[in-house]
């Protein structure tokens, strides 16, 4: 069960999953009180600076970056959907076009949440369960997707990264490591058990 920190605000969410976390910390035969501060570390957006290099390596395994279950998520929401014509430029710079006509879906997370401005077209965010990719600019407060011919709900979740993509194969899509994606999170985006 999510713990929404404002009902009725947009979503924005960095969950953490404390049963892939504890089946993580079951390999290295360790407990959850054995990780306290370090995952109270993870509920604040710079709760890193006060870790040791040794602490966040075994962050990294409880989180399961590298091996193990991946135990965080980062959802948005989907909070429009336009049809645009072939060739419309997007976003900011108009640094991409569409290539036919489309469905661009607007996603509530931007470069003011942490996200890379370096994912701009690079990256692809699930909405439906289908991953789309990600077009043009990544703006202070959003992130656009083509979604071909789809049309989602508007209030659809909008998964950056969660098990079936993860943190570590969403960073090496940027090619910067998955502890300084997660630290670059920044507290507008609420922290959240499942």
């Amino acid at each position: 069960m999510v713990n929404r920190a404002q009902p009725g605000s947009l979503r924005r969410e960095l969950r953490f999953s404390k049963g892939a976390i504890e089946a993580n910390l079951s390999n290295l035969s360790l407990e959850l009180d054995d990780v306290k501060p370090m995952l109270e570390a993870c509920m604040t957006s710079n709760g890193f600076l006060g870790l040791y290099g040794s602490e966040l390596l075994l962050l990294e395994k409880a989180l399961g970056f590298h091996t193990g279950l991946s135990a965080v998520s980062l959802v948005g929401e989907l909070v429009s959907v336009k049809r645009v014509p072939e060739k419309t430029g997007v976003s900011y710079g108009y640094l991409a076009e569409t290539a036919t006509s489309t469905n661009l879906g607007l996603v509530g997370i931007g470069f003011s949440d942490g996200i890379p401005r370096k994912a701009t077209n690079a990256i692809s965010i699930e909405v439906a369960g289908t991953r789309f990719p990600q077009i043009g600019r990544i703006a202070m407060d959003q992130s656009i997707v083509d979604l071909g011919d789809s049309k989602p709900t508007l209030g659809s979740e909008a998964i950056f990264f969660d098990q079936n993509f993860t943190l570590g194969e969403f960073a090496q899509s940027l090619t910067i490591p998955p502890l300084e994606v997660l630290g670059r999170i920044t507290n507008r985006v609420a922290r959240v058990w499942v």
